[in-house]
């Protein structure tokens, strides 16, 4: 969702960066989603590279904006997915973080 709502944004940017952690051993829906989103932003005009990174972070919000700040990205665009407060209490998360210490502009989709 928030992929497809950037997309004039992606469609104007000279370099588009995907990020994701994974190890190569890993099986699931995210991982086998991954590598299509290459094929369908060059499906919607938009050349991008895929990072696939084996060791997630500890905090995936830290590693998102650390990944931002390497590839002197002018914007991230996220998911914003939530959880119930407690949960979000104890674990914290990605979009959290995100907002709490974004130093570039961010698009997030729920």
């Amino acid at each position: 969702r928030a992929v497809t709502a950037a997309l004039p944004l992606l469609r104007r940017a000279t370099k588009v960066h995907v990020v994701t952690w994974q190890r190569h051993d890993e099986v699931g829906d995210d991982i086998a989603d991954a590598p299509d989103i290459i094929g369908w932003l060059r499906s919607h005009a938009v050349s991008a590279v895929m990072h696939r990174f084996a060791e997630k972070p500890e905090d995936v919000g830290a590693g998102l904006l650390a990944q931002a700040q390497a590839f002197d990205a002018d914007l991230l665009v996220m998911g914003c997915y939530g959880r119930s407060r407690a949960r979000e209490w104890i674990l914290g998360g990605a979009t959290r973080t995100v907002l709490e210490s974004m130093a570039l502009p961010v698009l997030m989709a729920h």
